[in-house]
């Protein structure tokens, strides 16, 4: 018989009910995925935007923020990532390449927004390749400390290091949760930031994550009042992203 994974201590991140409740009832905002697309905007001044789902997210996620930075003039492009869900390393450079290709074809630096585990990657993608990103911003991210999730999210995790184990190798092994590979990321995780602008928008709110792993020293941290799940969809939030976009327009 297979051991259960040790995912080291304190793992589970154990929410207050209310918070729990809340998470649930943004799942339902995601309904408004339905409606009409908006176009790409032509090319202008606004800063165009890669945007990075969370863990088992894929990019359909981030539908409703791709919307509203559309409708603000941002050009938005997917991360092209998958559902987020293999090796963080792997998933990184996925994106790197991904941004060498928008930056290209959209002829300057780009923004970089991500959600949850999306935000991790982004920073590390930001850390490694500075030369491509224009300015950062995260929601729900866990960008310092040991790892700390709820319950159900840890259930997950362990179903995928079995998966992994028996041979499904494009998702996330217990090395790279508890590993060397996971002790190297958190290194580069709590090392320099390039002089770049980031932000990192939480709320105490979430019962996905401990919101305390997204104070990170190197970002500009805004509290808001929306759930974990809610980041994507919420009015205050989306404001939040496109102010942040619109400060990385050049003066005309």
């Amino acid at each position: 018989m297979t051991a259960t994974p040790d995912l080291g201590p304190h793992i589970d991140y154990v929410p207050e009910r209310a918070a729990r409740q809340a998470e649930l009832r943004s799942y339902g905002r995601m309904l408004n995925l339905l409606r009409r697309p908006v176009a790409q905007p032509a090319a202008g001044p606004a800063t165009p935007a890669v945007l990075v789902p969370g863990f088992i997210s894929g990019d359909i996620s981030l539908t409703i923020l791709a919307r509203h930075l559309r409708r603000q003039g941002h050009r938005t492009f997917k991360s092209e990532i998958g559902a987020n869900l293999g090796c963080t390393d792997a998933m990184v450079e996925r994106l790197v390449t991904r941004l060498e290709f928008v930056t290209a074809a959209e002829g300057r630096p780009v923004a970089v927004v991500g959600h949850s585990r999306g935000g991790m990657i982004v920073k590390l993608a930001a850390s490694r390749r500075p030369d491509l990103v224009a300015g950062v911003v995260v929601m729900s991210a866990p960008l310092t400390g040991t790892l700390s999730v709820a319950a159900h999210v840890r259930k997950q995790l362990e179903l995928l290091f079995r998966l992994n184990r028996r041979g499904l190798t494009g998702v996330i092994s217990e090395d790279c949760v508890t590993g060397e590979c996971a002790s190297r990321i958190a290194a580069e995780l709590d090392g320099p930031f390039p002089d770049l602008p980031y932000t990192s928008v939480y709320t105490r709110g979430d019962a996905i994550i401990d919101w305390r792993t997204c104070l990170d020293p190197a970002a500009e941290t805004v509290e808001v009042g929306t759930t974990h799940t809610g980041m994507g969809t919420d009015p205050a939030v989306l404001v939040i992203v496109a102010d942040r976009l619109a400060a990385l327009t050049p003066a005309r």
